[in-house]
């Protein structure tokens, strides 16, 4: 196989294992990459303030686009840059058609900085133990004006007692052109992006302001919210736990994220 110019993959039950962690192997496949000249991007849909503890998880890793395409992040420097916000007049809105069709479901709102959310709100375990002095609670009326200025990036709508599918297909005729829905966990949790805005459509960026099209470009994910990439990148795998949409939409499939998968592919289309 031809070696790609870029190898861009999702983190949570893609590329990390069960546990958040790397092998050894995974390492040392995206290093063996790197080396021949590729460059390594993760996309996933994890907000900014959860990227710095990646770094054990990487011999090298500069670049991530995180929640879901809003932002990209320097993870070396600690910088996020490139910014592609809600437009703050729709959120009103946004947030009062949501709430009428997911009526027992509560919000939360990520900015570059850290989360505001409901009191209700019932945190993941990400965030159940961390001591986040970005992260604020207000109520439900407040949660627009709290934002004082700073850009939103992604929107979060739990209810934990759902399946996250039950609740995409209730909450999408609410959402319309004012946001991008989808979802990477089945555990009662939406992930609502700014409008157009995808893991593909900023990869395309990413790559396009380096010469890169999609042909030079290899993805691998799991979840709804991998589709978009899989389906643009020019080759693209899902790990054999992704969901069978998501097997239907890449061009292979790959072991699964305990099993190496990512660096299965990697090791293949860089052998010597």
């Amino acid at each position: 196989m031809t070696p790609p110019k870029v190898i861009a993959t999702d983190l949570d039950r893609t590329l990390l294992r069960t546990d958040g962690t790397t092998s050894e192997r995974t390492r040392a496949a995206l290093d063996l990459a790197m080396d021949h000249g590729a460059q390594v991007i993760a996309v996933t849909a994890r907000p900014i303030r959860w990227l710095d503890r990646l770094t054990p998880c990487f011999g090298r890793l500069p670049h991530v686009i995180a929640s879901n395409g809003a932002a990209c992040y320097d993870l070396g420097a600690g910088v996020a840059y490139d910014f592609r916000p809600f437009v703050a007049e729709t959120l009103p809105k946004l947030l009062a058609d949501v709430r009428a069709a997911l009526p027992t479901a509560r919000f939360a709102l990520e900015t570059p900085t850290g989360m505001l959310r409901e009191p209700e709100y019932v945190l993941s375990p990400f965030d159940a133990d961390e001591d986040d002095p970005g992260r604020r609670v207000v109520g439900y009326d407040e949660l627009a004006g709290a934002l004082d200025g700073a850009p939103l990036l992604k929107i979060v709508v739990a209810d934990r007692a759902r399946h996250s599918a039950e609740m995409f297909a209730e909450a999408l005729p609410a959402v319309g052109m004012l946001g991008h829905l989808t979802y990477s966990t089945n555990r009662g949790l939406l992930e609502l992006g700014p409008p157009a805005v995808t893991k593909a459509s900023s990869l395309a960026a990413w790559c396009a302001a380096r010469g890169i099209g999609a042909q030079d470009v290899v993805a691998f994910g799991d979840m709804p919210n991998d589709v978009p990439m899989l389906a643009w990148a020019g080759r693209s795998w899902a790990v054999a736990n992704a969901m069978e949409d998501v097997k239907a939409a890449a061009t292979g499939v790959t072991a699964s994220n305990d099993e190496d998968g990512v660096a299965q592919v990697v090791e293949e289309l860089f052998q010597s």
